[in-house]
């Protein structure tokens, strides 16, 4: 009889300390989820700045789609064609996303990133730097092993610059 009562709360201490381990393991994969979120946000920056569009349009997935006060972009080659015209009419185009905070939901693979949003250019048709600042929020959905943008919006709430008078 105490046999089978040791058997019985050693199995259960056992269970206790499996289900504590995968509360701890749980944790650490949407940590790293966050991380490579935050990573795919410095490729962003890097790669809108850099002009880099083959590492720009990797973050898309191919359903992605954002929207801007201006409008939205619907599929990822009017999103394509958004970026070039940017580049070609802002020369100088700089974009900086800072993010501000990213949430995980690990069972479904979605994420949420929202933060800071800076863009600042010449414009061909307004001489002189103009500022466009604002919040961002990114819809972010875990494919084929990489986290990718699936929806954006961006919303401009400030503007100075001769751009910003027309």
């Amino acid at each position: 009889m105490r046999f089978y009562s040791f058997r019985r709360r050693a199995a259960g201490l056992f269970v206790a300390a499996v289900a504590g381990l995968g509360t701890a393991q749980a944790q650490i994969p949407k940590q790293r989820h966050v991380e490579a979120i935050q990573a795919q946000s410095v490729v962003w920056n890097r790669a809108f700045n850099g002009r880099d569009s083959t590492a720009f349009y990797a973050l898309f997935s191919s359903r992605a789609n954002l929207c801007g006060a201006n409008g939205c972009q619907t599929t990822p080659a009017e999103v394509r064609r958004t970026m070039r015209t940017l580049w070609r009419t802002r020369p100088d185009i700089t974009w900086m996303n800072r993010s501000q905070q990213v949430q995980v939901n690990d069972q479904s693979l979605v994420a949420c990133e929202n933060g800071e949003w800076t863009e600042s250019f010449t414009h061909k048709q307004a001489p002189g730097k103009s500022q466009i600042t604002g919040r961002y929020w990114l819809m972010w959905g875990f494919e084929d092993g990489q986290w990718r943008i699936l929806s954006g919006i961006f919303t401009p709430l400030t503007c100075t610059g001769n751009y910003c008078r027309e």
